[in-house]
């Protein structure tokens, strides 16, 4: 490579031999890239997986496995976290780590890792929420301010807090023991004064997440992998039309209404002009053979279809993915997955609306049921405490996701609830 006109390997080793014999860096300053893995090529991300244990181990276990999240789902993790690992391997014992890095670290599944090495091999000085601040950045990110020092802390060290709105900060002192949801592993920080926190535990104390009743377990929407070729508006004449204009005509009973997350209200969902080409059959299954005009209209993408991650050449080219959200047998519990605060709706048993994925629902087993949880999602309470845990977003949203609401706690008596 270096004949050929290439860089020298940088090694901190090499180049920093003198700070590498004094143990390391006083300290290391810097706001790391932000990247998705799944921008990083493959090669470079199996690289990556084995030199640094908070990818190899990035989620949260303990959540991830009691709300019955998948488990790539978890292993989403952002970038950013490799250079807190990699930061912290450069700084001497004691010296101290200051990095500006996403928000989504301290609470989402995929920040399980570089919470769990953090925990184990740093004292956490002070962590500052900026996504609720006014933009300070031209793109729309969620910032946060993480400062630590190298080397273990005991239980009742001391974290300064800080949350950043647009016309106030606030700033408190908490426990290292008492920022964590629990004491599993890489759980996710809470952002919470001592007394909402005392709160927050006597609402879980009372109850059971919701997860722990499996039939309640929130579901992620269907997923396309290509909203042009499935997602239409159909015409009085019987045409259909994309979103890029292009028009055909298909088999009515392949179409199904739409539902997406911006379109649900506490207790109701908006009607829409959209829907949604639905090739399966009455259990799910994706049709063995595409009716003509549906497959002379969905073969203009078919390049595109064979070609989503989530295909795998093991379906049919022309499926739809997580599409048991979209069973109609059971009443089924709707709210959107980017909100201020929980919006749940019902579906009623029959109704033949399909839920994208910027929706969960959760089947429930009577309407009386569904009504029921609809209620608790909707109450100030509720929204409360999924606030407290709920990954944020900017302009005070939350990202109720389905590991999110499958720890909200329900009355542990709930069949005598409902």
């Amino acid at each position: 490579a270096l004949t050929r006109g290439g860089a020298v390997a940088f090694d901190f080793a090499a180049q920093f031999a003198d700070v590498g014999a004094q143990g390391g860096f006083d300290v290391v300053i810097g706001n790391p890239p932000w990247v998705r893995l799944h921008r990083i090529p493959p090669q470079e991300r199996a690289n990556l997986r084995t030199r640094f244990l908070t990818f190899r181990d990035a989620g949260w276990r303990a959540g991830a496995e009691a709300a019955g999240a998948g488990s790539g789902f978890a292993a989403q993790v952002d970038l950013a976290a490799l250079f807190v690992e990699r930061s912290l391997s450069l700084v001497r014992p004691d010296g101290i780590v200051s990095l500006l890095v996403p928000a989504k670290l301290w609470r989402s599944l995929a920040g399980g890792g570089v919470r769990q090495l953090l925990a184990q091999s740093a004292r956490v000085l002070e962590v500052e929420d900026w996504s609720e601040a006014r933009a300070t950045f031209d793109a729309a990110v969620y910032p946060s301010l993480i400062v630590a020092s190298r080397g273990t802390a005991p239980p009742d060290a001391e974290v300064r807090v800080a949350e950043h709105h647009r016309d106030r900060t606030l700033r408190w002192s908490v426990g290292r023991s008492a920022l964590p949801f629990d004491d599993t592993p890489g759980a996710p920080w809470l952002w919470l004064p001592s007394d909402p926190r005392e709160g927050f535990e006597r609402v879980r104390a009372l109850g059971a997440p919701l997860a722990q009743h499996a039939h309640l377990r929130p579901r992620l929407g269907v997923k396309c992998g290509c909203n042009e070729a499935f997602v239409v508006r159909a015409h009085d004449n019987g045409s259909i039309e994309a979103r890029d204009g292009c028009r055909g005509t298909i088999e009515r009973q392949l179409l199904r209404p739409l539902l997406r997350g911006e379109g649900v209200t506490p207790w109701s969902i908006a009607a829409t002009e959209e829907q949604i080409i639905f090739p399966h059959d009455a259990s799910l299954r994706a049709y063995r053979e595409l009716p003509p005009l549906a497959r002379k209209w969905l073969q203009r993408w078919r390049v595109r279809l064979n070609a989503r991650s989530d295909q795998k050449g093991q379906l049919p080219w022309w499926s739809l993915f997580r599409v048991d959200a979209a069973d109609d047998r059971r009443p089924r519990v709707v709210w959107a997955d980017l909100a201020r605060s929980p919006r749940a709706a019902v579906i009623n048993a029959g109704d033949r609306v399909v839920p994208l994925n910027s929706c969960y629902i959760a089947f429930a087993q009577t309407l009386d049921e569904a009504h029921a949880l609809a209620v608790w999602l909707n109450s100030p309470l509720a929204a409360a405490w999924l606030a407290a845990l709920a990954e944020p977003a900017r302009g005070g949203f939350r990202r109720m996701l389905g590991w999110t609401v499958g720890l909200l706690p329900i009355p542990r008596d709930w069949e005598r609830a409902v």
